[in-house]
């Protein structure tokens, strides 16, 4: 009974760090939140996690999905999570607003859209169209119960963002937080906790085990950026929710906070080795906005994205309200312009 206790608390853990962590992460400054036509996006059907994982978040999960006995503790964890889950699920009930095609429909339509561009609907990977609640909050936030299970996934998304974000940008975040469920980070970030448990009584081996977690923690929001661009499909959006946050402002300008991120990286380089040790012992549950915003457009403009773009897209043309959408492959030689352009950047 005990060692369920332990898996638990541990869970638990893991879920805050997914939740409470993500306070003002996509703050921006209030606008009027009105249904706008959604363009026409690429979709990626049969989406593996892996092919937009950031490489650390990446081997990190493959490599603690190869230990043995690890399949044991999994089911472990998926039987002990419903237990959370019902928890959370029973608090929002009584206490948020479940959005739904009857309410706030314009919010469930963003919704149901990042989920058919990855791919996470009920007809893939054995997942349901998560449940959405706008939360009454002051503080902009999101978060989410990152895994896939029985039963459906729950996203929160505060009063506070809702108000502050256009459409795109809250979008965006719904994306972020749908690809912590599409990589059900939840799940192998406490596997990760338990496996490495015991060697953390060894001598010298406790914090650099708790050091590598926490970069795998931080490697996971990276991905989940990248979850967002594919979502979005535009690296400005995703930046300027972001800068936003910064900024406190509006009145931005998002290719001169990449200029600033520029700025920080060769400062950082030139600076005090006591310097840049301080800040590496900074404890954090996200990136710096800098370093985000900097990895974001390095991805964006990086061969693997328009690979992933070029070689998994699937146009969806909208169609009237009750019509299934109508799938068409991009073009071949758009796709080879663009990738074109895409390289010429790279060599800039």
């Amino acid at each position: 009974m005990m060692q369920w206790v332990h898996v638990l608390l541990s869970l638990v853990s893991s879920l805050l760090l997914l939740t409470g962590s993500t306070t003002n992460a996509f703050s921006t400054p209030a606008v009027t939140t009105t249904t706008t036509k959604s363009t026409d996006r690429l979709t990626f059907p049969n989406l593996d996690a892996s092919l937009f994982r950031h490489p650390l978040d990446r081997n990190l999960t493959g490599l603690v999905t190869k230990l043995p006995g690890i399949q044991i503790a999994e089911q472990g964890i998926r039987r002990t999570f419903p237990l959370v889950e019902q928890t959370v699920r029973l608090d929002l009930l009584s206490s948020a607003v479940k959005v739904s095609p009857q309410q706030l429909p314009h919010i469930y339509d963003l919704l149901v859209e990042a989920c058919e561009i990855l791919d996470l609907t009920d007809t893939h990977n054995n997942c349901s169209i998560p449940e959405l609640y706008v939360q009454s909050n002051t503080q902009a936030n999101a978060y989410t119960l990152a895994w896939q299970g029985s039963s459906t996934p729950i996203l929160v998304v505060t009063s506070a963002l809702l108000d502050r974000c256009t459409p795109a940008e809250l979008q965006a975040v719904i994306g972020h937080e749908l690809g912590h469920v599409k990589c059900e980070h939840s799940l192998y970030l406490t596997l990760g906790g338990l496996a490495s448990a015991p060697l953390r009584t060894l001598p010298f081996a406790g914090q650099k085990i708790d050091q590598a977690l926490t970069q795998w923690r931080l490697a996971a929001e990276y991905t989940c950026d990248r979850a967002a661009l594919m979502v979005a499909q535009d690296v400005h959006v995703v930046q300027s929710a972001l800068l936003k946050l910064v900024s406190g402002t509006s009145n931005v300008n998002v290719q001169e906070f990449v200029q600033q991120c520029q700025e920080y990286n060769t400062l950082l380089k030139s600076a005090n080795p006591l310097v840049r040790a301080s800040i590496r012992r900074q404890v954090r549950t996200h990136p710096l906005p800098v370093r985000r915003v900097a990895k974001l457009q390095e991805w964006a403009q990086s061969d693997e994205y328009n690979q992933l773009l070029r070689e998994n897209g699937v146009a969806i043309v909208k169609m009237k309200t009750g019509e299934e959408p109508k799938e068409t492959q991009l073009a071949t030689e758009e796709e080879e312009e663009q990738d074109q352009e895409a390289k010429e950047d790279l060599d800039q």
